[in-house]
């Protein structure tokens, strides 16, 4: 994890121009990294395999694992946070900013600081769309999905007075047509996270 100062180049535009990144107190990137891992397994004497999926998926649960506890610890402070996926959007620029090693790639960055404005908590989906007990079952998840659009359309109309007109699964679309960071497949192999 690294926390990129103000002062530091011009990288507030690398995340796609959001407000928070250039608004908040403090601004942290949170990197997956199997440098060491790798390191220390060779010098234990393995014969180490690198460019495995399997340590890109450990690397990066790791990473979300450590940024969600900075989450809670933060917010437990009275601090707000804001998760910058878009810190994906350039991701060799980030490296290079924090120097990042072959092993060690940018997953996601962090906004902290306290929030100038007191929202309601964001709904979330409920629970019973995605907790599934002894088998998948989706046999409700169609309903339990068209319930909650219309509750984040209405959060989102209370939120902005009028101003955003959509829900859950419109906010979804970007992920499967225009945000897909095609860059990223090639960018992880360069850095030593080869898909095999």
């Amino acid at each position: 994890m690294w926390s990129i100062r103000k002062a530091v180049g011009n990288w507030q535009n690398w995340p796609g121009g959001q407000t928070y990144v250039e608004s908040c107190s403090d601004f942290l990137v949170f990197c997956a990294d199997m440098k060491r891992a790798t390191e220390s397994a060779e010098k234990a004497g393995a014969d180490v395999i690198r460019g495995m999926t399997e340590q890109l998926l450990v690397a990066s649960i790791d990473t979300a694992l450590i940024a969600q506890n900075v989450v809670v610890a933060a917010e437990s402070e009275g601090l707000g946070i804001c998760y910058i996926g878009g810190i994906r959007n350039n991701p060799q620029e980030v490296s290079d900013l924090l120097k990042l090693p072959e092993h060690v790639y940018p997953v996601f960055g962090l906004c902290l600081g306290y929030p100038d404005q007191d929202p309601e908590v964001k709904p979330r989906l409920p629970l019973a769309a995605i907790l599934k007990q002894d088998a998948y079952d989706d046999s409700d998840d169609e309903a339990l999905v068209a319930s909650f659009d219309d509750t984040m359309h209405q959060y989102y109309q209370e939120r902005t007075g009028g101003n955003k007109d959509t829900n859950w699964s419109e906010q979804l679309k970007p992920l499967f047509t225009s945000k897909l960071r095609p860059h990223m497949k090639d960018f992880l192999n360069k850095r030593g996270f080869g898909i095999k």
